[in-house]
């Protein structure tokens, strides 16, 4: 008999950028530096790799974790000029939608959605592989055929921040992915996904409405229940296909 764990690993962790802390998290201490290339580019601080100067993990001795990083000053401030706009607000995900230009507009997205048989086979490779879903998060992203940089977090967003920062840091064209993650898609989680470019994300639950009006804005299709037969395509109104 296999013993199961009674607690899933879990840690604060920090990201400071140019000598200023930028953002903190929790997450599973594991896969930082892909964790922080997927917070920098959904957040806007870079749009690829080589945009990171160089990037120096730190144990922190109160057991937090964090990593720093080194970007271009004039797109940190505009980053961080939009973090805070947004903090203040207190409107989140609306805000960017309301204030980030690249996401009104939408990017352009060029994988195709796979058909429902092949993204149910995507999510049994998604929960086969790892520890059960109710003691952490998987994500994953795909080029339709099979899951490329599959990680788990106990955090949903880390997990997400995670496989689109692995992707990155691999060099792969994140318009040509799409996203398969085990969670619901919140607002948070769509704004990433729009952000990084990524073609749709697919999910074994339903989007929050939230979720739907950021990926209308951004022209995301997102998939509800893409791990079973009653899954359902939510497209933005500028990519719903003809009858």
């Amino acid at each position: 008999m296999t013993t199961r764990p009674d607690a899933a690993d879990e840690a604060p962790f920090w990201l400071e950028v140019n000598g200023r802390r930028a953002g903190a998290a929790t997450c599973t201490p594991e896969r930082l530096e892909a964790l922080a290339a997927g917070w920098l580019l959904t957040h806007g601080f870079i749009e690829r790799a080589e945009d990171m100067a160089w990037l120096e993990p730190v144990a922190a001795a109160e057991g937090s974790f964090g990593l720093r990083v080194s970007v271009d000053p004039a797109r940190a401030h505009e980053a961080m000029r939009h973090i805070e706009r947004c903090r203040d607000s207190g409107a989140g995900p609306l805000c960017f939608v309301q204030h980030a230009s690249d996401l009104r507009r939408g990017r352009a997205r060029l994988l195709p959605l796979p058909p429902p048989d092949r993204l149910a086979e995507l999510f049994r490779a998604l929960f086969a592989a790892g520890r059960e879903p109710d003691e952490v998060h998987a994500a994953a992203v795909t080029d339709g055929a099979e899951l490329k940089h599959r990680v788990e977090d106990v955090s949903r967003h880390s997990a997400v921040n995670k496989a689109i920062g692995a992707a990155l840091l691999a060099g792969e064209d994140l318009a040509r992915l799409g996203l398969v993650v085990s969670a619901r898609v919140s607002g948070e989680i769509a704004l990433r996904a729009a952000r990084s470019g990524i073609a749709w994300v697919a999910s074994r639950s339903i989007p929050t409405t939230l979720a739907l009006r950021v990926a209308a804005a951004a022209a995301l299709p997102i998939v509800a229940r893409a791990a079973g037969k009653d899954a359902r395509v939510h497209w933005p109104p500028a990519s719903e296909p003809a009858p």
